[in-house]
């Protein structure tokens, strides 16, 4: 979807949209996105922070990820032993 139809669907479901909470965490978003400066939060990583990203990040690019499920059921079992 380009820019102007992105646009143009963002104002639509801003204007059809009635729950005025739903307005005001849009609203709040869109405030601290500005804010920001449009900055990317990895651009604020320190060097040793990047560093400690690369292995994790190629190896879900290499598709190397454990499912929701899976996930899931390791930090039940985890938090279990807490116990």
């Amino acid at each position: 979807m380009d820019k102007k139809k992105l646009k143009e669907k963002l104002h639509q479901i801003i204007d059809n949209l009635e729950d005025e909470k739903a307005l005001q965490k849009l609203h709040e978003a869109a405030v601290e996105y500005e804010k920001a400066g449009n900055r990317d939060i990895v651009d604020e990583l320190k060097p040793e922070q990047r560093k400690r990203l690369e292995e994790p990040i190629k190896q879900a690019d290499e598709g190397k990820t454990t499912p929701d499920e899976e996930a899931m059921k390791r930090i039940a079992a985890w938090a279990f032993k807490l116990d």
